[in-house]
């Protein structure tokens, strides 16, 4: 009856239900329905249990069935018949069902992590080429802009240039001073 208590309170816990709040008649009740569900959960412990202790082998098929391990052995049919059954029973055991299920969701979780990795860092890379065609098209309307002002001062110098008389402009020239 304690383990029953023990039991209904760790739950509770669990449940994030404060235990003082709980009315007597609910403690009976639920002491009721605690006993149905722990002997249902004995039930499927000893099943589990039975299911683990009568899994086949080679060994315990030679013992059950009082033929020397060493006669199956040497006898490549009578192995190959054992291991061929032993290998329907695994496809049909719901325990390695189970194990294999769970080895397939680890397997397929863990390539959903990868490809959400992979996807945030291609969303990562197509912002930054965004980013640098943004910055290669500034530099651009820059370039452009500046060949355009190179051309309007050299045009203004050639213009310049024109309107000078090349006789009247003298050039002087310095000693070397050192």
């Amino acid at each position: 009856m304690a383990e029953l208590v023990d039991t209904i309170t760790l739950t509770l816990e669990k449940m994030d239900i404060q235990i003082e709040l709980i009315e007597p008649k609910n403690w009976e009740h639920l002491k009721k329905i605690e006993s149905v569900l722990s002997e249902a959960f004995t039930v499927q412990e000893k099943f589990k249990n039975a299911i683990k202790n009568t899994r086949p082998s080679i060994n315990n098929t030679a013992t059950k069935s009082k033929i020397a391990r060493q006669t199956i052995y040497n006898n490549e049919l009578l192995k190959k018949y054992i291991e061929f059954r032993i290998s329907e029973y695994n496809d049909s055991d719901p325990i390695r069902k189970i194990e294999k299920h769970l080895e397939r969701i680890a397997e397929l979780e863990n390539k959903v992590k990868f490809m959400s990795e992979r996807d945030v860092g291609l969303e990562i890379m197509r912002r930054k080429i965004t980013l640098l065609e943004n910055n290669i098209k500034n530099v651009k309307k820059e370039n452009k802009e500046l060949h355009e002002k190179y051309n309007n001062l050299k045009n203004k110098n050639t213009k310049g240039n024109n309107n000078v008389n090349s006789n009247t402009s003298k050039v002087t020239v310095l000693p070397n001073l050192k």
